[in-house]
């Protein structure tokens, strides 16, 4: 008669954690990414908010108007913000499926609405705030399925 193997349920979850622990960090990245994307968005909207001058795409490629740009200090933060998350993007990459990583992203707009509710004292109407509970239901769809 054979018997039925068993295995430890230590070991079990043991190997559950590190099957888990290979997703977390690029999972992680990527959330740093959504909130790298958020900041940098709120960052360039303050600095440009400072460049009153900008009203048509003649005026913001005019040489004096973009050293003042590239000289803001909010801009180059921004700038900065994007380029970290975009590293950090890189890093996620190899380990999990772009059909889940970029979805994700639509978090930004989320954080960005609400940081700019807060920060900036732009005002979101009933409708705006149904469509980030659409997008929050949607990343929560892709994010239960992961494989």
């Amino acid at each position: 008669m054979r018997s039925k193997l068993r295995i430890d349920p230590q070991l079990r979850d043991y190997a559950i954690f590190i099957k888990m622990r290979k997703f977390m960090l690029p999972i992680l990245l990527v959330l740093i990414c959504v909130v790298g994307a958020s900041a940098g968005q709120l960052l360039m909207k303050t600095g440009m908010s400072q460049s009153s001058n900008i009203t048509n795409l003649a005026s913001l490629l005019n040489i004096e108007n973009l050293i003042k740009l590239f000289t803001n200090t909010y801009v180059i933060l921004g700038l900065l913000s994007y380029g970290i998350s975009a590293i950090l993007w890189l890093g996620a990459m190899p380990s999990l499926n772009i059909s889940f990583m970029y979805p994700l992203m639509s978090l930004a707009y989320i954080l960005t609405a609400i940081g700019a509710w807060i920060f900036l004292s732009e005002s979101i109407v009933f409708t705006h705030w149904l469509g980030i509970g659409l997008i929050v239901l949607g990343c929560l769809c892709i994010g239960s399925t992961h494989g």
